[in-house]
Parts: C-alpha cells; structure tokens; sequence
C-alpha cells in the first residue's frame, strides 16, 4: 500500500500539486526524498482506530493548503478521519487494494462512509468485493482503475535457452498467504525429478513467526542450496530480465503490481485461481492458473512446463505488448484526473 501511494503521488504530481500525508517514521516518511516532486507530510499519531492528533493535523493541513480532493489508501484510519474532513468541501476518494471480509453494514460504519464521494478499485474482483462489504457504494459512486506500470523499452523480451537451469522468481511482501511458502514447497517435485533450478524470493524478511518458519522451511528442504532469500530490492527488473517462470501462488491479491511487472517481461507466469488472476486470461494474457492451494497442482505444473520453457517463453512474449497497453501510466492518469475535481 505504501508503494502504490508513493507510486500514485509520482503519477499525479506532473498534473496537479500534491501532497502525501503519511505516519511520521514510517515507510513512506523514511524512505521518499524531500526533493520529489511533491510534499511529504508526516502525521504523528498512535491508534489506528481513533486519533485526536491526526484529526487536527489533517484538518490543518486541508484548511491552510486550500485540498480539494482526498484519496485515501485503505480504510483503517477513517473513523478518525471522518472527522478531519467534517463539514469541508471536499472530495474523498477511497482507494481500495485488499479483500476484505468484514461487512461494513453497521450505523457507526455508515456513518464513516457517509465521507467518501467515490470508490476506486484496482480489479473487478475488488469492485465486487466493495459493493458488497459497504452498503452505499453502488455502480454510481465506484468504479475500477487498474494500476499502470512504467516499463523501461530496455525490457523486450527473453531469450530462449537462456540457462542451464529453470530461474524461477517470486516478488512480493513476506507475509502469511503472500506464496513464499508454496512456491517452496512446489520445487520438490522439480528436484525429485532431476530438473535443475533456482528459486529467488525477493521481499524485505523481517525476523518474526512467519520470516523464522520460511527459512526453517528452506533449511530442512532437500534443495536449500537452490532456494535464494534476496530480500528487498528495487531492481527487480534485473531479475526478471534473467527469469524463466514468475512463481506468484497467493492466497488473494488485488491487482499485483509484481505481476504487471512479470507480464510486462514476457516471462512464464503462474498464480494460483483465485481473486483477480482469471481476470488476466479475461484480459488476453497468457498466463497458467492452478486450482487455490493446491500445491501438488503446482508442483505439476512447474515440472510439466521445465518440458516446455522455450515454447512457453515464446507465447509469453505476446504478454509483452498487451501490458504495455493495458497497464500505460497515461492510461491510470486519465482515469484518476476524471475523478479530481478542480485539476
């Protein structure tokens, strides 16, 4: 989430001004420069659920800088939000990016709600998902805006025959569900086969339950010499550019911009049948879907498709030029511009 409203405020602040309001010390405030071509703010709070201190931050920072449109990432902070944006004239967009599964029908959360103007989400399978967990969004006031992708023309394509072994990558948060622990697992039918390979997980590990048990994972498998933990990098276009098959086995995404990347690159693509990935065969790509959690199913697929990388990568190239229309920055600017007001 933090990355996509980095990512937003880039795309926005060619057209209009703009400034990120962000936790004070957290990812967004450490990480982007002062000299970008927007502010960053930073609100210092302590409660996700009610924050006095960030309704009088945010309400100044409305009223002193004249905002007149709001997009907001997720939903956790409204309830004090609600009131930061009592009684102004402005326009709040809510940008939705994860499933959700607690309905918001309550009078305390339509009363939350009763602040948004308009719903946006990344998929159909997130507008869907919106309409049904709030009440007042309707075909009126949501809408989806898929994600853009700004792929360098430096990225055309792989080169068949490229490795003596099958590089396999995953890109993505370390997280419970995020597919770390099945795209693991999956590679021990290609090692009880005899097939050759790497598997490179990049995402930042932080050393809690879920970081302790993937590496214990790794460690006991009969292939630890071949299963990579990268941690976090911003050059994940070196590795796909070195990649055969894109591993992306999660329980439930939005609109992964990993994935866009992925197709962008003309690499091999697998994700598991659930949430927003059949929108992509909707969509024209070719890309390999297993049944949800099936890992046997994608241990299969895995072996079945080493058979078949040149083939494969040759019909993957195709997905090449269908991201570069689909997923075009002047695509999602045009979408977002239509929902400001006054830009």
């Amino acid at each position: 989430m933090e990355l996509d409203a980095i990512k937003l405020a880039h795309l926005l602040s060619g057209s209009c001004e703009v400034s990120l309001l962000c936790k004070r010390g957290s990812f967004i405030h450490d990480r982007v420069s002062r000299e970008s071509a927007f502010d960053v703010v930073p609100v210092s709070f302590r409660s996700r659920r009610f924050s006095p201190a960030m309704i009088r931050q945010v309400r100044r920072h409305i009223r002193q800088h004249g905002v007149g449109n709001v997009v907001f990432f997720g939903a956790s902070e409204l309830k004090s939000l609600y009131f930061a944006f009592l009684g102004l004239d402005i326009n709040v967009i809510v940008r939705h990016g994860t499933t959700k599964s607690h309905r918001k029908a309550g009078l305390i959360h339509r009363l939350i709600y009763s602040c948004v103007d308009h719903h946006v989400a990344l998929s159909k399978h997130l507008l869907n998902n919106v309409r049904y967990i709030i009440p007042s969004a309707d075909e009126h006031n949501s809408s989806i805006i898929m994600p853009s992708f700004d792929m360098p023309s430096t990225a055309t394509g792989h080169k068949t025959g490229q490795h003596e072994r099958l590089y396999i990558t995953h890109i993505g948060r370390m997280a419970e569900g995020k597919g770390q622990v099945d795209a693991v697992k999956a590679c021990a039918a290609l090692s009880d086969a005899g097939i050759e390979f790497e598997l490179h997980l990049l995402g930042g590990l932080k050393p809690d339950s879920y970081g302790d048990s993937l590496k214990a994972l790794v460690d006991n498998s009969g292939y630890r010499d071949r299963v990579f933990l990268e941690g976090f990098s911003d050059q994940t276009s070196s590795f796909l550019q070195r990649t055969d098959v894109f591993l992306f086995p999660s329980a439930g995404e939005g609109m992964p911009n990993a994935f866009i990347e992925a197709l962008h690159h003309g690499v091999i693509c697998i994700a598991y049948d659930n949430t927003v990935f059949p929108e992509y065969i909707d969509m024209g790509f070719h890309v390999h879907l297993v049944e949800d959690g099936d890992v046997d199913g994608l241990s299969a697929t895995l072996v079945r498709l080493a058979g078949e990388v040149d083939e494969q990568l040759a019909r993957s190239r195709s997905n090449i030029e269908l991201a570069g229309k689909l997923f075009q920055p002047s695509r999602e600017l045009s979408d977002w511009l239509a929902l400001l007001l006054n830009t």
